[in-house]
């Protein structure tokens, strides 16, 4: 199968998808295609460490969401995909 031949879900298909597997998780896909993806999380005081800097396990969370958004943008849809 050729790269141009593959399912290519959306933002919106993708959020949804991310809701309903993933209901814990709040971040949503701003963008996905040209194999990247932008993803949004709101912070909330939680997150937060002293100085207001937003905490180091929020940052890994948001891009191990991007990497696994970006990496269904391209292969589809397969939940499983980077799990064990």
């Amino acid at each position: 199968m050729t790269d141009a031949a593959l399912p290519r879900p959306d933002r919106n298909a993708l959020n949804a998808f991310l809701q309903r597997e993933f209901p814990q998780n709040d971040c949503r896909v701003e963008r996905v295609g040209e194999r990247g993806a932008t993803v949004r999380k709101p912070v909330s005081v939680a997150d937060l460490r002293p100085g207001g800097t937003v905490s180091g396990p929020t940052m890994m969370a948001v891009a191990d969401v991007a990497l696994y958004v970006a990496l269904l943008g391209v292969i589809g849809i397969v939940p499983l995909a980077v799990t064990t």
